[in-house]
């Protein structure tokens, strides 16, 4: 079964001013994948990570939506997913893998410190970028949690899923049994937490059972089944999702982001007439992203290897970079123009519609120099809240230097990979570890 490369951790907190989307490209891309699997996100890891929030919302729903722990800033569900991933930490050699949990390289630095997990050692931004935070948009878009947390019908379900697979009985509403006695023992070391603000000393014991009951790659059967069905009939449009599932069957899954357009292309070949009109917008989108993302990264690159000294049209115009995109630019932009829906989809005047009307001008290697650097300035005063600095300054003669922070040795190699990655290996992922991809 494929296992792709996961990094599990981004924290945008550390990143430099303005050093996301240069160009732009994010919003229009996030329209195209949003019609293709809105549930998903290409940041979402093991798909059992929904049941650790689904149990997560049990054991918490007798606090109030608003109830705060002892620092004042941590709610109940962020103190469960401290204790779920210091389980999984302490517990890891008996687990297969936990790479693809988020905050387990921060966790494990509080604990090599002997420090216990806290707002101030996790996570700077744990309600995005925690596992909560990261598969909220799944849980709530297949009807497992509501938009405040709570359990929806879909979340017992997967609970009494879950219970049975663990021998667990008790775990929704009995008064007794095992699953209540263990629902117990999770709400107190809870409480403690929310008491103290950090997680606190529990047994070797409650470590290696939470961590064997939520291990991210060892759902029961009765989970797989429920999780599975319940993504297939809700993660997005219902004969879209199963058209996917079924090319990724017969491809045996897409483990790589290079994979995906080849994929895609293959697939919209023989496609319907909504998925194909959907996979062609894409391809599309991708080919004037490529091509304008290329030129930005030639002339980061050309201006990287000059010895800090400015750079202007005729250097970068000389480069395999600048003729690539040049030759690529109107082609891409003539597809996009065809395009029956692409164009009506976009509703930022100040988008896509506004950069293909300024690159639709380009002829040479300078005005593709000018109109890059006019792109990309445009996008940065455009970020809220008050617009981010440039990538590069200007010097004399209409000539650039690319600021230290930006600055890129390689050349773009020119391959055909899409910009964005549309959640394809993610979504592959979820077939594996769900059973559908053998």
């Amino acid at each position: 079964m494929l296992k792709p490369p996961f990094s599990s951790e981004f924290d945008p907190s550390e990143e430099g001013e303005g050093s996301i989307d240069p160009l732009g490209l994010q919003p229009g891309y996030e329209r195209l994948a949003d019609r293709l699997l809105p549930a998903v996100t290409v940041r979402m890891g093991n798909p059992r990570l929904v049941t650790a929030m689904t149990l997560g919302a049990r054991v918490c729903e007798d606090w109030d939506i608003d109830a705060l722990a002892a620092d004042e800033i941590t709610p109940p569900w962020l103190v469960w997913e401290w204790f779920v991933v210091e389980a999984f930490v302490r517990a890891e050699d008996s687990l297969r893998e936990i790479s693809g949990v988020p905050g387990t390289r921060k966790v494990r630095r509080a604990l090599r410190a002997k420090r216990p997990v806290s707002a101030t050692s996790y996570l700077k931004t744990p309600s995005a970028f925690g596992f909560t935070g990261v598969f909220r948009r799944l849980a709530v878009g297949i009807g497992i949690l509501t938009e405040d947390g709570r359990l929806d019908d879909g979340g017992y379900e997967l609970l009494a899923a879950w219970s049975k697979d663990q021998h667990l009985e008790g775990i929704i509403d009995a008064s007794t049994g095992d699953g209540h006695a263990f629902r117990d023992r999770l709400r107190r070391a809870v409480a403690q937490g929310m008491e103290k603000g950090h997680t606190t000393w529990q047994s070797p014991d409650f470590w290696r059972e939470l961590a064997r009951r939520l291990d991210p790659l060892a759902p029961g059967r009765n989970e797989k089944k429920f999780l599975l069905d319940r993504i297939l009939l809700r993660a997005g449009q219902v004969d879209m999702v199963a058209r996917l599932k079924d090319a990724l069957i017969a491809e045996g899954g897409v483990g790589e982001r290079q994979e995906e357009a080849p994929f895609l292309r293959k697939l919209g070949a023989r496609a319907p007439a909504d998925l194909k009109q959907l996979l062609t917008a894409i391809d599309a989108y991708e080919a004037f992203g490529r091509a304008i993302t290329d030129a930005f990264d030639g002339l980061r690159h050309c201006a990287s290897v000059n010895g800090g000294a400015p750079v202007g049209p005729q250097d970068f115009s000389a480069t395999p970079a600048a003729k690539r995109s040049l030759a690529a630019l109107a082609p891409s932009l003539a597809r996009i123009r065809e395009h029956p829906k692409l164009l009506e989809w976009e509703h930022d005047r100040n988008g896509l519609q506004q950069a293909i009307e300024l690159f639709e001008a380009v002829q040479n290697g300078a005005e593709l120099f000018d109109a890059v650097l006019h792109h990309h300035e445009h996008v940065q005063d455009n970020k809220p809240p008050n617009g981010k600095r440039t990538w590069f300054e200007r010097s004399l003669r209409g000539k650039i230097v690319v600021r230290p922070g930006y600055v890129l040795p390689e050349a773009p190699d020119g391959e055909g990979a899409y910009v964005h990655e549309y959640r394809i290996p993610t979504f592959s992922r979820f077939l594996g570890d769900l059973g559908a991809l053998r």
